[in-house]
């Protein structure tokens, strides 16, 4: 029997709620796990049904564990530690990446400050990317809004040897080695000229605020950066901007459809130039981001509601299943791949991740 079990990151604590077989009837289970911790990021491993969580705790220190019961018990990996000698300690993660089914032992993780890590052992221990942190770029990397992180872990469909990373504020880094060797990945065609008097956008593309890769597809990327939206193709080297049509640049949460390479999702946030009664919803793409069209049935009318970076994600059924929590500690489903919604839990604390797992 398929189910879905969502993964759920909150301010406080890792909370998880399994679904039905028609994903129309949606249980809590009990407890929650690592509160009262911030959870930035919570996944399940297909490959062989681990789960990993990042608790980022102020008291005691932050840390990644790792289940193999399905959550039922948890286990503290050895930590990222920056080389002996280094000005800089591993503060936070912010990302965990299970790898290709081709390297079923693999695991990357995104911290901050903004570095790789690679656990060769299903993440019990982690060893640093040198080759990125070496980057004579890395210099020029500063804080975003949230910190400087490395956030997004973008793995090829066919070949785990490329991937891309994002960071804030860094820009996207791609490699075609399995993390050898690191490129600059940021050019851009499409994007508005910028008026006269504005200040020129820096060298390193800004703040990348979610990178996906297609699942399936090669090639295929989705990104969302601090006020634009960009989609990538197999074979090429830019970002085609992609933004035209949202009613405003701004946002984090996105989600790429599972199969069809040329469908994704994303929720932009309000500013200053938006109004209550726009409220809500969720745009969708089936012409990889040249039109979108606004769904918000379901959704609470003129709600300003939010959704973060990890905000939001998507089960495997044939009708493809979408999820995102919000600030407010609600989390919302669509069966029929974001026409309609529902809210499926309410009053958890402010979610922080949404991670969908397939369960056969």
């Amino acid at each position: 029997m398929r189910t879905v079990r969502l993964l759920l990151g909150t301010k406080k604590g890792l909370y998880q709620i399994q679904s039905d077989a028609d994903r129309k009837k949606w249980t809590l289970l009990e407890g929650s796990y690592g509160a009262p911790a911030p959870i930035h990021h919570a996944s399940y491993d297909p490959r062989d049904g681990s789960m990993y969580a990042a608790i980022n705790s102020t008291w005691g220190g932050s840390r990644i564990e790792y289940s193999r019961d399905m959550g039922k018990t948890w286990t503290v990996s050895k930590n990222p530690s920056f080389p002996q000698g280094s000005d800089r300690t591993f503060y936070q993660t912010w990302h965990i990446e299970p790898g290709h089914a081709k390297t079923p032992n693999v695991i990357w993780a995104g911290t901050e400050p903004a570095a790789l890590w690679k656990s060769l052992d299903r993440g019990e221990t982690w060893e640093l990317n040198e080759a990125l942190d070496d980057q004579p770029s890395r210099k020029e990397w500063v804080p975003g809004f949230g910190g400087m992180g490395l956030h997004s872990i973008a793995i090829d469909a066919a070949d785990p040897k490329k991937m891309q990373v994002g960071i804030s504020v860094g820009g996207v880094y791609t490699t075609n080695d399995g993390g050898a060797s690191w490129t600059r990945d940021n050019t851009q065609v499409g994007a508005p000229k910028q008026a006269s008097g504005e200040t020129p956008r820096p060298d390193v593309f800004g703040c990348i605020h979610k990178l996906l890769a297609h699942p399936r597809v090669s090639g295929v990327r989705f990104m969302r950066v601090h006020l634009e939206v960009y989609w990538r193709d197999p074979g090429e080297t830019t970002w085609t901007y992609r933004t035209t049509g949202l009613p405003t640049h701004f946002g984090f949460a996105a989600a790429i459809h599972p199969r069809d390479p040329k469908t994704a999702w994303c929720i932009p946030l309000h500013d200053t130039k938006r109004t209550a009664e726009d409220g809500i919803a969720v745009y969708k793409t089936t012409d990889k981001g040249a039109t979108w069209t606004r769904h918000d049935q379901g959704l609470p009318k003129g709600a300003p509601l939010e959704s973060l970076r990890e905000g939001m994600d998507n089960d495997e059924f044939d009708d493809v299943g979408l999820y995102f929590g919000t600030a407010n500690g609600d989390v919302y489903a669509s069966r029929d791949e974001g026409k309609s919604w529902e809210r499926i839990a309410q009053y958890l604390p402010y979610v922080t991740s949404v991670h969908a797992a397939t369960l056969e």
